[in-house]
């Protein structure tokens, strides 16, 4: 694994970032652009790049335990460490929100795409499996989460789990379970499609971004301090754990799960749950910023 490689394709995603923030500055679309652009890539492209994981690469025997108990890690312990630090630091102000920005990290958005260039297109199965606990724990734990401040009472709902992502996971799991073999011209159309979401998810990324003045996003210290622990502390004090993982492949998908920056869907729960909107957007900002750092960082020292 090259520390110099990794380093180039952070910096392709944070080039189509960039394009994302320009083009939105320019108000080249309608604003709801953004949010139609968002449902193509979570329900259409990011499925079958799934998918495209089966269809295309030949996997040895799954490291279930492996898989299982890094996904234990990521989508139960998360968030129970996330309520300790928020009791533990006192937090009072839009905890609800910090409580969640720690807990789920952006796999879809950029996990997949960055692991992908680093492991290659059979660790997409490896991450799909771990992802699917993560869509389970969004609409239940996070939910829950985003009204622990709130009076609104809690509705748990199986059918938003029920999700593109989670059936083209499932079917994933299925040909390689029974190792069923995928015509060439529908395996290509899977890789075709899916190889659209890196682009189209960066540019999500700067499009959301190029709704707020970025003056009022960049100058806010404690959103730095914030970023830089959950980027990059956090995973360092995962680690001890990280090392029962005997598979290399899923330490590594682990940690850069943990070190990606928070998620596309705080700024979206942040509005539907009357939180604070613009904090979300301002530390998806930053903390996407920041990883282009911190994510070498990690891999060169714990990975390398």
């Amino acid at each position: 694994m090259s520390i110099t490689i990794i380093c180039l394709q952070l910096l392709q995603l944070l080039m189509m970032i960039c394009l994302g923030f320009v083009i939105g500055k320019c108000h080249l679309f309608h604003h709801h652009f953004s949010n139609d652009l968002t449902k193509f890539v979570l329900n259409i492209t990011m499925p079958f790049l799934i998918l495209s994981s089966v269809t295309t690469s030949h996997f040895d025997q799954l490291p279930i335990l492996d898989i299982l108990y890094a996904s234990f890690l990521l989508v139960i312990l998360l968030p129970i460490i996330a309520y300790i630090i928020i009791k533990v630091f006192h937090i009072q102000k839009d905890a609800s929100l910090h409580m969640f920005m720690i807990s789920y990290p952006n796999v879809g958005f950029m996990g997949f795409p960055l692991i992908q260039s680093i492991y290659g297109q059979g660790a997409l199965l490896y991450t799909a499996i771990i992802n699917i606990g993560f869509n389970i724990s969004l609409f239940s734990i996070g939910i829950f989460m985003m009204n622990y401040q709130n009076k609104h009472e809690f509705h748990f709902s199986f059918q938003k789990i029920i999700t593109p992502g989670i059936i083209s996971s499932l079917l994933a799991l299925f040909i390689y379970a029974f190792s069923i073999t995928i015509p060439s011209p529908i395996a290509n159309f899977c890789t075709n499609i899916g190889n659209m979401t890196t682009p189209l998810s960066m540019f999500i990324i700067g499009l959301t971004m190029s709704q707020y003045h970025l003056k009022q996003m960049l100058f806010e210290g404690r959103v730095y301090l914030f970023c830089i622990f959950i980027n990059f502390i956090l995973p360092i004090c995962f680690m001890p754990l990280f090392q029962f993982i005997q598979n290399n492949i899923v330490k590594g998908i682990a940690l850069i799960i943990l070190a990606m920056p928070v998620a596309n869907s705080a700024a979206l729960y942040a509005k539907t749950y009357h939180q604070n909107e613009q904090l979300a957007v301002q530390t998806i900002f930053i903390s996407t910023l920041l990883s282009v750092i911190t994510i070498p960082l990690l891999v060169y020292f714990f990975l390398i």
